[in-house]
């Protein structure tokens, strides 16, 4: 019976934890990452939201490349 409660309890408190912190996708890899983890990397001028920094790593390097309009291009034909 104690079990069943704390369960239940922990259930809740992780319920409300979700609910509070929403998962965003990632700009680059479309991986869905909880809002408090997300790496922020400038990408063609604007501030684009990641999963991590070997995301980040690519939009800067596809920057610095050059590459930034092909990137987008691409990206708009596989969304």
């Amino acid at each position: 019976m104690m079990l069943r409660k704390l369960s239940s309890a922990l259930a809740e408190i992780f319920a409300r934890s979700a609910a509070a912190n929403p998962k965003i996708a990632c700009f680059h890899c479309g991986e869905r990452v909880r809002q408090r983890r997300v790496v922020q990397v400038v990408f063609d001028g604007v501030c684009r939201d990641v999963c991590c920094h070997g995301c980040a790593a690519i939009l800067s390097t596809v920057e610095q490349l050059g590459q930034s309009e092909q990137y987008l291009a691409l990206k708009q034909q596989l969304d």
